[in-house]
């Protein structure tokens, strides 16, 4: 994720939630809100939702970064990515290892058989894979974060937002509260 962190600092849960947005942008471009978010957090049945638009925009501004197990369980189940993703740390910022990991019970199994080899016999099932990889037209490397739908990060179509000098806003809201 260019621009949020450097290249070898772990992502925060901050850059995680933006980057997870992102990538469930609706087709129009736009990312869903706080508000979605925590629509989206609902129990099966009736009921309120687990998390308040609050509580995600909080974690989403960063104001808020220390969440329970239960809010990181939610937050991931409403944005469709493994909980481990937005756990602290660098060994939870591959995003597309960890989505593999939680969907592929074959992964899994992969990894625990990979327990007790030698640093060479991992890279020989690496270039292996690599290979399989380009024999069946798939690239050889797989980002750690997925790029986003194609068309995301188009600018959308409307007016272009205009700031106003602080003399202006003043004036503006003289008028507002005088009715005019």
């Amino acid at each position: 994720m260019a621009g949020t962190q450097g290249e070898n600092e772990p992502l925060t849960l901050r850059a995680k939630l933006l980057t997870l947005l992102r990538l469930r942008r609706d087709p129009g471009g736009f990312t869903p809100s706080a508000r979605d978010v925590a629509e989206a957090t609902h129990q099966q049945g009736p009921g309120k939702p687990r998390l308040s638009h609050g509580q995600v925009n909080s974690l989403m501004n960063g104001t808020s970064n220390n969440p329970t197990s239960s809010t990181v369980s939610a937050l991931a189940r409403a944005l469709h990515a493994p909980a481990a993703f937005l756990l602290p740390g660098p060994e939870w910022d591959d995003l597309a290892a960890l989505t593999v990991f939680a969907k592929r019970p074959e992964a899994r199994e992969a990894l625990r058989l990979m327990e007790g080899l030698e640093v060479e016999d991992i890279l020989q099932i690496s270039t292996q894979l690599r290979e399989m990889r380009h024999r069946a037209g798939l690239a050889e490397d797989v980002p750690s974060i997925p790029p986003p739908p194609p068309g995301v990060d188009q600018p959308r179509e409307g007016r272009p937002r205009r700031r106003l000098s602080f003399d202006e806003a003043a004036t503006r809201a003289a008028d507002d509260l005088e009715g005019r």
